[in-house]
């Protein structure tokens, strides 16, 4: 009996070898499944209804945390690990790993950190999955940069973009600095990618007279010419990333209105309904021309810290125009050769824009707007 069980265990093994190959019983050499039917089983790893060799649809691999909880003991890894992958220009990371090991027995142990293991027991070093490369496109997949700055940051939620990596790496003595990425939104080697907002939020107040404040937060993005930083770069990852938060947890103010807005007048802001977003022509009465329209505003007002109400005249903006350099057809006018090189004073009485033309500075018996310098321009 013995020796038919035997028998019968080596005609298995070669009967699942090609060519000194482990060859899985379940599935062919060819591009589909053997008359198997998808079950349970096959779901664990394939997650369409018809898995192919070319496309097998299998989802992304389980962190096989579970190893941890009987082969390893924090007391069994190392007490310091010295982290010294950027020593020509930061000084090395001294992490005091046994310290932290022993406060992570209170939150799920090893898999609090180490979320993958070999079915051995033992524990790869970060390196072996995750590559030291610049060019990845995804957070799912950091780089190794990203896998240490996630571990940390998944308890260490004070970093944030104004301490950036001072708060835990030291400036090597002569290092060049110059080399590391002025990106603020990098931090797991990959730019963070923009994240979508909604296009304005209302705050409800305490103020009586005006309990709701409207964000339009496309209007300050789009017309200012804002960058996510410019408000946000005080903001810790865990602003958005804190797993312990509500969902519905208060919306939190970045930077206060007043940072910008310097209106004592209440109603400004505070208002008893939801105010429609800014319209320039509406708002201020001053109709915005096609080509105005398309100008960040800080480009006439100035910046919002200094934000200022420019001249209406063109003059006071343009004052760089030459002969021959402007485009006239942006007026809604194409000059005739008779005009085309004139200088715009004369026919612009004193650079003044706001008024009408004059032609009596040449012609005795033309008059603006009974005859023009031109064609319309058609739209």
């Amino acid at each position: 009996m013995k020796i038919f069980s035997l028998s019968f265990a080596i005609l298995f093994f070669f009967a699942t070898t090609v060519n000194g190959q482990l060859v899985d019983p379940i599935h062919s050499k060819t591009d589909s499944l053997v008359n198997l039917q998808m079950n349970d089983y096959c779901r664990t790893c394939h997650t369409c209804d018809n898995p192919t060799k070319f496309n097998p649809c299998l989802q992304q691999c389980e962190r096989h945390g579970a190893q941890f909880s009987s082969k390893q003991n924090y007391k069994a890894g190392p007490k310091i690990v010295i982290i010294d992958k950027l020593t020509k220009l930061y000084n090395s990371v001294i992490f005091s790993h046994e310290l932290h090991a022993s406060m992570s027995e209170m939150s799920g142990g090893c898999t609090l950190c180490h979320h993958y293991s070999e079915a051995s027991g033992e524990i790869p070093p970060c390196s072996q999955c995750h590559k030291n490369k610049t060019d990845l496109t995804t957070l799912n997949e950091p780089s190794l940069k990203g896998a240490y700055h996630r571990q940390c940051l998944g308890c260490h939620k004070e970093w944030s973009h104004d301490n950036a990596c001072q708060f835990c790496h030291e400036e090597a003595s002569g290092s060049d600095n110059q080399i590391t990425s002025d990106d603020i939104t990098d931090i797991f080697g990959v730019p963070h990618p923009l994240i979508s907002a909604e296009q304005k939020y209302n705050y409800i107040t305490d103020y009586e007279k005006g309990p709701i404040v409207t964000f339009h937060h496309t209007d300050h993005v789009d017309l200012f010419g804002l960058k996510c930083t410019d408000c946000h770069k005080g903001d810790s990852c865990s602003r958005c990333h804190d797993t312990d938060k509500s969902e519905n947890t208060k919306i939190e103010h970045v930077v206060t209105c007043g940072i910008c807005h310097s209106e004592t007048n209440c109603g400004f802001c505070h208002s008893m309904n939801e105010k429609s977003p800014f319209n320039h022509d509406r708002s201020t009465g001053f109709v915005l021309g096609q080509y105005h329209r398309k100008v960040e505003c800080n480009k006439c007002h100035s910046s919002v810290s200094n934000f200022v109400t420019p001249s209406t005249r063109c003059a006071d903006c343009h004052i760089h125009w030459e002969t021959g350099t402007f485009d006239h057809r942006v007026t809604g006018l194409t000059l005739n050769d008779d005009h085309v090189e004139e200088d715009c004073e004369v026919c612009h009485i004193d650079r003044n824009f706001s008024i009408e033309p004059s032609c009596t500075n040449c012609h005795e018996d033309i008059s603006y707007p009974d005859e023009f310098p031109g064609d319309r321009v058609q739209k």
